[in-house]
């Protein structure tokens, strides 16, 4: 399985609050903070005497740190893993390397170092994250063992599509992809572009192959669909994927930092809220790009479902999401969609499960 060497954080800054801000932000995500120097001499000498590291190091400046000038800067680079420089003045911007406007809170801090943890691989996505594209995109993701997530992406997509818009579905759920089984799409993970199954909706897959051409691949589609719905599956231990080296999570971190919507689907019985408390508690611990929605799935009625939606919504509280949406337990539907390969459009149009996907579906698109 292919791996990604997590990177080593040095800091170079002389101003105390932005230094503070830089290094207890970056240890809070995982990463290990090895050196703060305190001037260029420190610096130098700290990377001398550190050659086993230095290759793996991300040095992250600011041109006030005294005795730092922009030869010394140049001549660290091809030693460094990455040279990131942060400030206000223009003037710094022109004459010191790998310089940034200084980030105004932890999202935009993370998002810039985020871009080089997987250099090359998910660089030119993330510096060109400001870049215009016509995709909306929205991820859809699920505690550990809940059950949905496919099956509400597989009908949001073909409910944008019926709207006339142009739209992608990607499996994204390396572990276990199985839209192409639900609706019966043999080899999908061979096709090398998307895979057009119905007027304005196509599917894709990816897949290990495909982890080297990531940031190409996805900025093709982008600019190609209107919508871009991506099922991530499981996305448990999500503040451990941001820094996981494994190709599986490189999905999770690129909806988390470049996704329009995370939208993340749970259930209120006993298990579905347990697993949910557990990944809400993962995402204080993070700060991502992308805004978050919940999705009540399964939802029963009468006085049983009110209490377990009560307690549900407690429970997601502390993520503060844009939009809560409800889908109800349609167990006849779903069933017959999955035995006929097909999506609740196909099979029963009158459905309740399929009428609240659509509903979704034009809120989503209006």
């Amino acid at each position: 399985m292919a791996e990604i060497a997590l990177p080593l954080i040095v800091t170079a800054i002389a101003n105390p609050d932005l230094e503070g801000f830089v290094a207890g932000t970056l240890f809070s995500q995982g990463w290990n903070v090895i050196h703060r120097a305190l001037d260029a001499e420190s610096l130098i000498s700290f990377l001398d005497h550190h050659p086993e590291e230095r290759e793996n190091v991300i040095l992250i400046y600011s041109p006030d740190l005294p005795g730092l000038s922009p030869d010394l800067i140049a001549s660290r680079q091809g030693s460094l893993r990455q040279v990131i420089g942060f400030s206000q003045n223009q003037d710094d911007q022109k004459l010191f390397l790998g310089m940034h406007s200084t980030p105004h809170d932890a999202t935009e801090l993370l998002n810039i170092v985020r871009s080089f943890v997987r250099a090359p691989l998910l660089r030119s996505s993330a510096i060109q994250s400001s870049r215009s594209r016509r995709a909306r995109v929205i991820a859809l993701g699920t505690p550990s063992g809940s059950p949905g997530c496919t099956t509400v992406a597989i009908n949001l997509a073909m409910e944008l599509s019926a709207l006339g818009h142009e739209t992608l579905l990607l499996d994204a759920d390396v572990r276990r992809p199985s839209v192409a089984a639900l609706l019966s799409q043999h080899k999908l993970d061979a096709d090398l572009d998307s895979r057009s199954i119905s007027p304005h909706l196509s599917l894709s897959e990816f897949t290990q192959l495909r982890v080297s051409e990531f940031p190409d691949y996805l900025d093709r589609f982008t600019e190609k669909f209107d919508f871009l719905i991506i099922d991530l599956g499981s996305i448990e231990g999500v503040s451990d994927s941001l820094t996981d080296r494994r190709w599986t999570s490189t999905l999770i971190h690129w909806s988390c930092e470049r996704a329009d919507e995370l939208w993340i689907l749970g259930r209120a019985d006993v298990l579905g809220l347990y697993r949910m408390k557990s990944l809400v508690e993962d995402f204080t611990q993070i700060s991502i790009r992308a805004k978050v929605s919940v999705i009540l799935n399964m939802k029963v009625s009468g006085k049983k479902g009110d209490q377990r939606e009560t307690h549900f919504l407690s429970s997601v509280a502390p993520l503060q999401p844009q939009r809560i949406f409800s889908l109800p337990r349609d167990s006849r539907s779903t069933i017959k969609a999955e035995d006929e390969r097909a999506t609740l459009m196909e099979i029963d149009e009158k459905g309740a499960l399929r009428k609240s996907i659509a509903r979704i579906a034009v809120e989503v698109a209006g």
